[in-house]
């Protein structure tokens, strides 16, 4: 059996920042989405980080910090059960589907080591699905933004109340499943797509960095590996 063609788990997080060394998780949403299009809520809750909620985190997502104080749950409580249920997907075998793995899988990884619950598994053994690396693989030269919301959108998906984790989710994996539909290049085992999607990142980064210094650009090179940042 391909990767795409089982059960896909969705794991998205919304945070007070993009720096993964810093900012905190304020919810958390992991699901199961079955090959039939059915799907069960694994985890799927709002955390009080401890911190202020910056004012375009809460014009982004919607969450405002009386959200958090009155159904934010305690972050070690909840990333401990966040870490419970990867570790049964990873046991089972189930693919974990992450737009932009390097800043979930990271973030994931630094609150879990701030809290002391806990490490996440390796990858492999664990089988993570980047949708954003494999639309790069397949379409590389395509020109404009990569968002969830571009490629979303280009691949004809509709995204109910972006920028939050259940709608961010149910996107991600549908443009998960529909990339193998038009490309069979990434029709392969889990074992597979995962060593893909490292050698496709690399080679991404590298290109990606020549451009930056034949352009001169003042930001700095990539340096982050797939998936751990």
């Amino acid at each position: 059996m391909f990767w795409h063609e089982g059960p896909l788990a969705v794991l998205d997080l919304e945070a007070t920042g993009v720096d993964t060394r810093d900012a905190r998780i304020i919810e958390v949403g992991l699901y199961l989405f079955e090959a039939d299009g059915s799907s069960k809520t694994l985890v799927d809750r709002l955390i009080d980080p401890g911190v202020a909620l910056p004012t375009e985190v809460s014009d982004l997502t919607g969450i405002r910090p009386e959200d958090l104080a009155t159904s934010g749950g305690d972050p070690s409580a909840i990333l401990v059960e966040t870490r419970a249920a990867i570790a049964v997907l990873v046991d089972e075998g189930t693919p974990i589907v992450i737009y932009n793995a390097p800043y979930d899988w990271s973030l994931l990884t630094a609150e879990l080591a701030r809290h002391h619950v806990g490490d996440l598994p390796t990858v492999p053994p664990a089988i993570l699905v980047d949708p954003l690396v494999l639309d790069r693989h397949v379409d590389r030269y395509r020109k404009g933004s990569r968002t969830l919301e571009s490629v979303a959108a280009h691949y004809g998906v509709v995204i109910d109340g972006a920028h939050r984790a259940a709608a961010d989710a149910a996107a991600t994996v549908a443009v998960a499943r529909e990339i193998p539909a038009r490309y069979p290049e990434v029709r392969m085992s889990g074992a597979d797509v995962v060593a893909l999607q490292i050698e496709s990142h690399g080679a991404w980064k590298k290109s990606f960095n020549e451009y930056l210094a034949r352009v001169g650009a003042s930001r700095l090179p990539i340096t982050e590996k797939w998936p751990t940042g």
